[in-house]
């Protein structure tokens, strides 16, 4: 059972790390166009960079479970280097729920009220000629809570099957 959950989870969170890698590309043809109608053409439109910000964000938001699950997000590799297999599996473990659990609460719960009062406000974007509806982005931090808090478990559930 815990199987099968696990592989749920992790192809949900392969689902969105792939849709991340490719909004990259996305973000460079964005960022590429933004700079030649700047220096070429003498042209600018703040909706653009606008959108580059979002996908630059979204890039990011939707990407961080997916480090973590691929375990190759940034830490402090001072001890946990030199840790075996199953010690590194405890750290992991209780980092997960002393740290991942909590911050996900956190960023779920606040990342709710953010995008909810974004979106009851119809907030746009403070400059001229921005993108509106703000609330979309902001919706994709409360996102990150829930798809963060999917890696999580996945990695307390790794932590109790079979050790290698």
């Amino acid at each position: 059972m815990l199987s099968l959950i696990n592989l749920m989870l992790e192809k949900v969170i392969i689902l969105f790390g792939r849709a991340s890698s490719f909004l990259i590309i996305f973000l460079i043809l964005l960022v590429s166009t933004s700079v030649m109608l700047r220096y070429i053409f003498s042209v600018g439109f703040t909706w653009l960079q606008d959108l580059y910000i979002w996908t630059h964000a979204l890039f990011i938001l939707l990407g961080i479970s997916f480090a973590l699950f691929k375990d190759s997000h940034v830490r402090i590799d001072i001890i946990y280097r030199n840790l075996n297999l199953k010690k590194k599996k405890i750290v992991n473990f209780l980092g997960s729920i002393i740290f991942g659990l909590p911050l996900c609460y956190i960023l779920i719960l606040k990342g709710y009220e953010y995008f909810f009062r974004s979106l009851v406000l119809g907030e746009n974007s403070k400059e001229t000629g921005g993108l509106p509806n703000i609330y979309i982005l902001k919706f994709f931090i409360f996102f990150l809570g829930i798809l963060l808090f999917l890696s999580f478990i996945n990695n307390i559930i790794k932590f109790f099957q079979k050790n290698d």
